[in-house]
């Protein structure tokens, strides 16, 4: 949420509190009350996407640093291997195939160093562990390669997903904040009007309450009571 809905929801919030506060005051407007508690779910609804909003992506991040630099160093490594194999063979297709530098590993977007990697794998596994192991490469570390390329294309995937997820939640609280909106405005407003001599105390209660600081703006802006000075 931004600073503005953070404002927000801690004037709903209070506005449902000085309600609760009085309930033999909003016992005189019925309705009143049912749309407070109808702003109490939301805020509780809020505050639930707030926090999957707001989960700590770092985790997922950090990790996936770490992989994609042991991929690049990996790939540059075993193609390497595979290069100097073919080279001894005069096998330039194979040569061409795996002929990466370590400039161009590093350089790769992810989606092509992922390729890359699958491909040099694929070449690596047509040749005898033997040989490859004459060249430095041994099976273990080509079965860690294998996984390490399963993992990277799995925390890939991770990141986009968590990114999906808080889009989505952004639309919902949009859609809460929206109907909040409506439901202090075209209910809450204006029925409070009959406080002014139902239950003035109330009344100016819920004044206070329906004030809207948003500190994140360059002046204070405020959302008053219809047909009342700001």
């Amino acid at each position: 949420m931004n600073k503005y809905q953070n404002a927000k929801l801690d004037s709903l919030k209070l506005i449902v509190k000085e309600s609760k506060n009085n309930p033999e005051s909003i016992a005189k407007v019925p309705k009143f009350g049912v749309v407070i508690n109808r702003i109490d779910q939301i805020c509780i609804e809020a505050d639930t996407y707030q926090i999957d909003q707001e989960k700590d992506l770092t985790g997922i991040t950090t990790n996936k640093i770490i992989a994609l630099e042991n991929l690049t160093d990996s790939t540059v490594e075993i193609a390497g291997a595979i290069f100097s194999y073919a080279c001894d063979r005069n096998e330039s297709a194979l040569m061409a195939r795996v002929n990466y530098k370590s400039t161009q590993i590093e350089g790769m977007p992810q989606s092509k160093l992922i390729a890359t990697a699958g491909i040099v794998l694929e070449e690596a596994l047509n040749i005898a562990s033997a040989d490859l192991a004459n060249e430095g490469i041994q099976p273990e570390e080509l079965s860690a390669y294998g996984a390490l390329i399963s993992f990277f294309k799995e925390i890939k995937s991770s990141k986009h997903e968590a990114v999906i997820d808080r889009s989505g939640t952004t639309e919902k609280l949009n859609k809460l904040f929206k109907e909040s909106s409506s439901l202090v405005q075209d209910k809450l407003d204006r029925l409070a009007v009959q406080f002014k001599r139902k239950d003035p105390e109330f009344y100016l209660k819920y004044k206070a309450a329906r004030v809207i600081h948003n500190r994140a703006a360059t002046k204070k802006e405020t959302e008053a009571v219809p047909g009342e000075p700001q």
